[in-house]
């Protein structure tokens, strides 16, 4: 393939059938969990890896930025210019780079995931190509995974921040620290925050743990393609609708990376460890298990409710925001 790293990495992205933006995740996971019935969990997740595109536009921006580092790494290191040329040893030796500058082993995971999908991508582009080549990087990432686990220390604190309601009011924008205080009420993820339109709001009602009359935000699609209620103050709740109601699309938006960019400043402006969003979905959960047990639920209640606002299957997953 002929061109500089950063052209190479848009064609792979964008002619290897692994660009799904706007198609549902959710129906594609469903679809290979049939074909494969019956298969071993460790199958069907290793079939589910290969099987599945690129849903978001964030995780695109993310793969793709490994993707370029691999190729400008391999072309300063082995002189190969070619991506086409890639090899599971190139990507081996990537990974352990990484790991000998002692990055995080969540951010490892994030490189190996990355590569996972490169993979896929490569084979995808010599299927339409007609090329013939076939590529399998799975060995070599196991390898450097092993690596990693020896060597690299796993994140076992808590996300959560000490202080949110210091950070959401030292956010500069006003629309951003709408999307804060939705996350913080409600457990909701960024993406769940954005595009919202007047049929998300679902009305008042009487909060299911404290009984306090709540403003209800419905997602149609989040993680997982769960649907499901979010539970906002009625102040954030009539903020949000007014926002909807006068902007000219009709929907309330914002740019994920200028909304990660304030959150970060305003992280540095109150003095606290910067967890991105998803660290107020810690305090969210941390809260919420709180006020249930206070309302009469026992640990495992709590745990599951806490869970299902979520959106997560288990009510054990929950415990992993507690600590």
């Amino acid at each position: 393939m002929k061109g500089n790293i950063n052209w190479q990495v848009q064609k792979l992205y964008h002619e290897s059938g692994i660009k799904q933006i706007g198609q549902s995740k959710h129906e594609v996971k469903e679809s290979i969990r049939k074909s494969i019935n019956g298969q071993s969990r460790a199958a069907t997740w290793h079939a589910m890896g290969k099987g599945l595109g690129i849903y978001s536009i964030r995780t695109a921006d993310a793969y793709r930025d490994v993707w370029r580092q691999l190729g400008t790494y391999v072309k300063e290191t082995f002189q190969v210019k070619d991506l086409e040329k890639l090899t599971g040893e190139h990507v081996e030796a990537f990974l352990k780079t990484k790991i000998q500058k002692n990055i995080a082993h969540s951010t490892l995971s994030n490189y190996a995931a990355a590569l996972e999908k490169l993979e896929s991508a490569l084979n995808g582009y010599a299927k339409v190509h007609g090329t013939g080549n076939t590529y399998a990087f799975a060995e070599n990432i196991v390898s450097a995974r092993s690596m990693a686990k020896e060597s690299l220390e796993k994140f076992t604190g808590s996300r959560a921040y000490e202080r949110p309601e210091e950070i959401v009011k030292s956010l500069r924008s006003q629309d951003h620290r709408l999307v804060a205080r939705i996350q913080l009420e409600s457990g909701a993820r960024v993406n769940e925050c954005n595009h919202l339109t007047q049929e998300a709001l679902r009305g008042l009602t009487k909060d299911p743990v404290t009984g306090e009359t709540k403003g209800v935000l419905y997602v149609e699609k989040g993680k997982g393609g769960k649907s499901g209620e979010k539970y906002l103050s009625q102040e954030t709740y009539q903020e949000l609708k007014e926002k909807i109601r006068t902007t000219a699309e009709g929907r309330f938006c914002f740019e994920y990376r200028n909304y990660i960019r304030d959150l970060k400043k305003a992280t540095d402006r109150t003095h606290q460890k910067y967890h991105a969003s998803h660290g107020l979905r810690w305090n969210f959960a941390q809260r919420r298990f709180r006020e249930s047990q206070e309302h009469g639920s026992c640990y495992t209640q709590a745990l599951l409710h806490v869970s299902q606002e979520l959106f997560h299957e288990r009510g054990d997953i929950t415990e992993h925001y507690l600590k």
